[in-house]
């Protein structure tokens, strides 16, 4: 594990885990106002998280091939607790992927974390982000906008 890096304050740092690379790059596009590091497996995640795991949340896909985002997940939460709680999980699939997910959060005696339905809006892909970056009691189910009505988001200044 690597010391915190210094950074403007209110500057986010995201690990995004996707398998797709598509996406992987809209969503990167999406987030421009952070840092964000890509990669397009679990494996190239834990790889990458062995050496450093400054990183304020982490958005993974929940399905992807070899090792899937709830698994990612378990390996974190064993390996590095605190950024386990600062998980944001999307998938094209949600109703799927929540099953998965709670069955992986209750072996583990975890709490479920924040799942977006993909595509998500960029309003509530930010709520979800800062949520988790700043260790917020994560919501369960999939984490949605309500009736579409707009959301003010303000970037985090600490």
């Amino acid at each position: 594990m690597t010391k915190p890096r210094a950074r403007p304050r209110g500057f986010l740092r995201i690990l995004l885990v996707d398998d797709e690379e598509m996406l992987r790059r809209c969503t990167a596009r999406t987030l421009n106002d952070f840092e964000v590091v890509a990669v397009n497996s679990g494996a190239e995640a834990l790889a990458l998280l062995a050496e450093d795991s400054d990183f304020d949340a982490v958005l993974s896909d929940v399905m992807m091939p070899r090792m899937s985002g709830p698994e990612l997940f378990a390996r974190c939460y064993r390996d590095c607790p605190r950024l386990a709680q600062r998980f944001v999980f999307a998938s094209g699939n949600p109703e799927s992927a929540r099953t998965e997910l709670q069955r992986v959060m209750d072996e583990l005696g975890a709490p479920q974390p924040i799942l977006l339905a993909k595509p998500c809006p960029r309003e509530g892909l930010l709520l979800a982000l800062f949520a988790a970056a700043a260790h917020g009691e994560p919501v369960s189910g999939t984490y949605a906008l309500v009736d579409g009505e707009p959301v003010e988001v303000i970037k985090y200044r600490g």
